[in-house]
């Protein structure tokens, strides 16, 4: 073999290792075991098989680089159940409780006070009076919605629709 061909193939091969090595490196760089730390103990980041044990069921599972798998999706967080509301001091609580920032506004007609009742109905004990004219804002209704849940000086109750005027 001649010289010039002997130099042509150290140069190949160099190259050949110099490709492989920056292939590797682009590997541990993107799958983050690359990051500049060091480990107490090296071998635990480096894994020269295809597949790790599992510690908690003992399954054999597929390494980080191996590009047979599929990539795991990480388990959506449940959605926490809405904790239902209940209103102190009322007989029956609304069928429907509107969400904050969508509460209707009222007044009470200017004419007469009304009384702020523990149920939707007036066959339900007196909880208080407002004034004529006072502004409230709606908490809930019943299912029909002529009812409507409102807060006055602190106490909850309930007021006939029908008797207020949107605000």
């Amino acid at each position: 073999m001649s010289s010039l061909r002997k130099k042509a193939m150290i140069r190949l091969l160099l190259c050949a290792i110099v490709l492989i090595a920056t292939i590797v490196f682009c590997f541990l760089l993107l799958t983050g075991t690359f990051d500049g730390s060091e480990t107490a103990d090296p071998d635990s980041t480096s894994s020269t098989t295809s597949e790790t044990l599992s510690e908690d069921s003992g399954e054999s599972l597929p390494a980080e680089g191996d590009s047979s798998s599929e990539a795991a999706e990480p388990t959506p967080e449940p959605t926490p159940e809405p904790t239902p509301v209940n209103f102190d001091g009322l007989s029956e609580q609304p069928t429907t409780v509107y969400a904050e920032g969508e509460q209707p506004n009222f007044t009470v007609t200017p004419d007469s006070n009304m009384n702020l009742r523990a149920g939707p109905g007036t066959d339900f004990d007196k909880v208080a009076q407002i004034p004529a004219g006072t502004a409230v804002t709606a908490l809930g209704t019943n299912a029909d919605e002529t009812w409507v849940v409102v807060q006055y000086e602190g106490q909850y109750g309930w007021l006939a629709k029908e008797y207020l005027n949107a605000a």
